[in-house]
């Protein structure tokens, strides 16, 4: 992992105030594994560096903390039944971006690109992707454990 004052020399435009080394996180959900190389191939099209990559089932606990945001609406017990149903891989990204509100829209985009091509439906929909930087450490400290 490149260090924050490394990664500001190499233009990416961190200062050291930013902080954890990373900008983005997905998940690619169960079932749609088999999407993985052409995931990781758009991530690197945009220039998106994998930090680190796990797969594993999520625990229910994991599960509903990545997904507490959603708690209390109506598809809640389904998703968190779905994304402890088998094995997914989380992801964590640095971006060549200068501003993390870029990494997050674009990770966006992506999202919604394998989901009008694959998703099965609003649970069942391919990748999950953070909607904010807060979002983004909140949801990977409980995938990683970190």
């Amino acid at each position: 992992m490149k260090s924050t004052a490394k990664r500001q020399e190499e233009g990416y435009g961190y200062n050291t105030n930013m902080l954890p080394d990373y900008d983005g996180f997905i998940i690619i959900k169960p079932e749609f594994l088999k999407y993985k190389d052409k995931i990781i191939n758009d991530l690197h099209r945009h220039d998106f560096i994998i930090i680190e990559a796990t797969e594993k089932t999520l625990s229910r606990e994991e599960a509903e903390t990545i997904y507490s945001c959603h708690k209390g609406k109506p598809f809640y017990n389904e998703l968190i039944e779905y994304m402890t149903s088998g094995p997914c891989i989380g992801m964590i990204l640095l971006s060549p971006f200068s501003d993390r509100e870029s990494s997050i829209e674009t990770l966006k985009e992506l999202k919604d690109k394998y989901r009008k091509r694959y998703a099965i439906d609003k649970t069942r929909n391919v990748i999950h992707s953070s909607d904010s930087y807060q979002s983004t450490i909140h949801e990977a400290e409980a995938f990683f454990g970190q």
